[in-house]
């Protein structure tokens, strides 16, 4: 063998032995919420260091229903139900659609790429147009209305895929979702799991507060409430079935994603709990995991994030914490970086303790990823309660 195929092999296996070992620590060491590194600080300053250990476990009110890992999805490695009349849920176990079927076509809610991606044979994988058409009730019947709730592509990303099998497709959004849309280019493409373009499709038809849409004997009442998510974020009503669709805000059984689900507007994104229960649904899509909600996991919902809050304001006000300026005194970045992950994690030691937090409930416990993402929560919570004029 050739010094240089000798080189290729022995670097090819060095690198495998190094993922190897990487890989073996990762596994056999613990995992923390909290990564930083505050060790110059003084104990009192220092609560990152009394981080809670990520347990990776998820509570039985996180758990999926129905369970794809003991075959109860519909279709494999997706789920199609009929939750009342004629109206249609869609998952995947992590995003989630609504359709409706009328005797003259179809209304679709949202577009993830996701959806039909069979990630245990990628062959066998199919379009989200494939997926709705995977039933007989949709069979021979148009789509003729497609809902974008907003303008994430990681939720409209395959409307292109729609909108070229049925050209006469009309779409609607809110005025806010089309004029960022307008912004979009093609330089990204890739970045998600499963078939999309970017940019979607713009709008047909667009509104500012709020429009009804019927097609035979289905109606949807759409309305923006303000920028719950993000500015465009609309609320998607069944007023026959009772079905409330509003995306990545309430996330039912779970914690809110990352950074409050990154939340533009932090008292926006807290007051659209009680607007969601303003509605009279029996049944609530939040467009993410593995589970439907109904109006107690909203009001759970809010709970931990009004936790979250109280205790945002407690460690805003840990007179411990502010000695971090004085520790730092000629670099006022550094600073105020060191003390806002403080505080953060000062509030979410508080949170995931049912002694501090004043609900008194385990969140731990109770909804999934509380121990991951009470952290992020609690950074964006203070930023904002410190800097944002409507709180």
């Amino acid at each position: 063998m050739k010094s240089n195929e000798m080189n290729k092999v022995l670097f090819h296996n060095l690198t495998c032995l190094t993922i190897s070992i990487a890989a073996f620590l990762l596994l056999t060491s613990n995992a923390y919420a909290y990564r930083t590194d505050h060790s110059f600080l003084p104990p009192e300053a220092n609560v990152c260091a009394a981080h809670v250990p990520v347990t990776l476990t998820i509570p039985p009110n996180s758990q999926a229903i129905p369970d794809p890992s003991k075959g109860e999805f519909s279709h494999g490695f997706y789920h199609i139900e009929e939750l009342k009349d004629g109206l249609f849920y869609v998952t995947d176990g992590v995003y989630q659609i609504m359709f409706l079927v009328s005797n003259k076509g179809i209304i679709v809610v949202d577009a993830p790429p996701s959806i039909g991606l069979n990630q245990a044979d990628p062959a066998a994988s199919l379009t989200l147009v494939e997926v709705i058409y995977s039933i007989p009730e949709t069979q021979g019947k148009p789509i003729k209305k497609l809902v974008y709730s907003h303008t994430h592509m990681d939720h409209i990303g395959a409307a292109s895929f729609i909108q070229d099998a049925f050209p006469d497709v009309k779409i609607i959004a809110h005025r806010l979702t089309n004029k960022q849309l307008e912004k979009g280019t093609n330089e990204l493409e890739g970045l998600l799991p499963g078939a999309g373009s970017s940019p979607p499709p713009l709008a047909h038809r667009v509104f500012s507060k709020a429009i009804k849409i019927k097609l035979g004997k289905q109606k949807l009442q759409l309305s923006y409430n303000g920028p719950a998510h993000e500015p465009g974020n609309i609320y998607i009503y069944a007023p026959r079935q009772k079905v409330l669709m509003l995306v990545d805000v309430v996330f039912p059984g779970w914690s809110p994603f990352s950074n409050l689900a990154l939340a533009e507007e932090v008292p926006e994104y807290i007051t659209a709990y009680d607007k969601v229960l303003g509605f009279d649904f029996d049944i609530f899509i939040g467009g993410h995991f593995n589970r439907l909600g109904k109006r107690e996991d909203v009001i759970e919902g809010k709970k931990y994030i009004m936790d979250i809050k109280a205790n945002a304001l407690a460690a805003l006000q840990n007179p411990a914490l502010f000695q971090i300026f004085s520790i730092l005194p000629n670099n006022g970045l550094g600073a105020t970086a060191v003390y806002l992950d403080q505080m953060a994690c000062d509030c979410a030691n508080r949170t995931l303790d049912p002694n501090q937090t004043p609900s008194a409930v385990d969140w731990r416990s109770r909804i999934g990823n509380a121990d991951i993402n009470s952290v992020g929560h609690c950074w964006v919570m203070g930023e904002a309660m410190r800097i944002d004029p409507m709180f």
